[in-house]
């Protein structure tokens, strides 16, 4: 019941306001989805979840996450560093074959129909994107088109409680608490 099933990823969107561990959870997330044997495909728009200097992230980001700075497009690797995220997903999908793509703070039409691009060729999606609750997604149009359509199967609500990154709740895509 909670974000995969028999070692596949169910989609999965982390949500919370700013500053409450979304990027933390997701950098994590994909270091133990890639260490399990997952090949992971990352977009990293600002270099917030690898941290890349001249190409080589720094943060960890598991054994079946490569890493590729922007600049260095085309050397086999699955981490696009300072790429935007919508034409980084499509690349991805096109020349890695990943089977998740992991982006942060989606909410943008071209974000969405990147995502939907990507899960409609068999990939998981982990992503992050900004809001207090599955509800408040919805005052997004290009969100609410993801709820409405059932995107991602979990839905992981962070709150700031006594440390960042508390799990408040984890619901699935037709709004069932699983925690």
């Amino acid at each position: 019941s909670g974000i995969l099933d028999r070692g596949q990823l169910w989609s999965t969107l982390i949500l919370a306001p700013p500053g409450v561990g979304k990027t933390t959870l997701l950098r994590d997330m994909i270091r133990k989805i890639s260490d399990e044997g997952q090949t992971v495909g990352v977009v990293d728009e600002r270099s917030e979840i690898g941290a890349c200097y001249q190409g080589v992230a720094q943060n960890d980001l598991g054994i079946q996450t490569d890493i590729m700075d922007a600049c260095e497009k085309g050397q086999g690797m699955n981490i696009l560093d300072g790429c935007p995220k919508a034409e980084g997903m499509i690349m991805l999908i096109r020349s890695m074959g990943p089977q998740v793509i992991a982006v942060d703070e989606i909410g943008s039409k071209e974000d969405v129909e990147a995502l939907f691009f990507c899960a409609y060729r068999g990939c998981s999606i982990l992503a992050t994107a900004h809001g207090k609750n599955k509800e408040s997604l919805s005052k997004n149009p290009y969100m609410r088109e993801i709820i409405n359509k059932k995107m991602f199967q979990r839905y992981v609500i962070l709150e700031q409680r006594n440390q960042p990154g508390y799990i408040a709740q984890i619901i699935d895509e037709n709004g069932v608490v699983l925690n």
